[in-house]
């Protein structure tokens, strides 16, 4: 018997059937990338809304006032914790104090450098003001954002009140 090769309508109807299947792996894999990059523009948002400026709080509410240093743009905050990221206390129970913590606003990026660190990593990206002043016997947190993201776009800003426990 001789082999059979395939016929034109036969192939056409592979092409088409290939064709369809294609578009919609492509839809599949834009409208995942849709998903990933609004959830980065999320984690971004909430870093910027919630999470670090909670972690700063905390730190100003664990230093005493002589450990505070306000400033526009740059400011710096007594810490207690180690290089390995463990409060560390006195034998008294008192906050064993290794330095302090330098947040600096540069290009846009919050830095934040501890004092075992030689370079400074990035806390938050496109910022437009970050401050830290003293007033009424607290401190005010601002930071301010034009953040521009792959899906969304935001312009707000963040205060918050800290109080030194001492």
């Amino acid at each position: 018997m001789k082999p059979r090769g395939l016929t034109l309508v036969e192939m056409l109807l592979a092409m088409a059937i290939s064709l369809a299947l294609m578009v919609a792996m492509i839809a599949t894999f834009q409208s995942g990338q849709r998903l990933f990059l609004s959830a980065l523009d999320a984690v971004a948002l909430s870093d910027f809304q919630y999470r670090v400026p909670r972690e700063l709080v905390q730190r100003i509410t664990a230093s005493n006032l002589e450990q505070i240093e306000p400033g526009q743009n740059t400011f710096q905050v007594g810490t207690a914790f180690d290089p390995n990221h463990r409060f560390r206390l006195t034998p008294e129970g008192y906050p064993d104090w290794q330095g302090k913590t330098i947040y600096r606003l540069s290009q846009g990026q919050l830095l934040q450098r501890e004092p075992w660190e030689k370079n400074p990593r990035a806390l938050l990206n496109q910022l437009t003001l970050a401050s830290l002043e003293f007033k009424n016997q607290a401190y005010l947190l601002r930071l301010q954002t034009d953040y521009q993201g792959y899906t969304r776009s935001y312009r707000g800003e963040v205060a918050i009140w800290a109080a030194p426990v001492n």
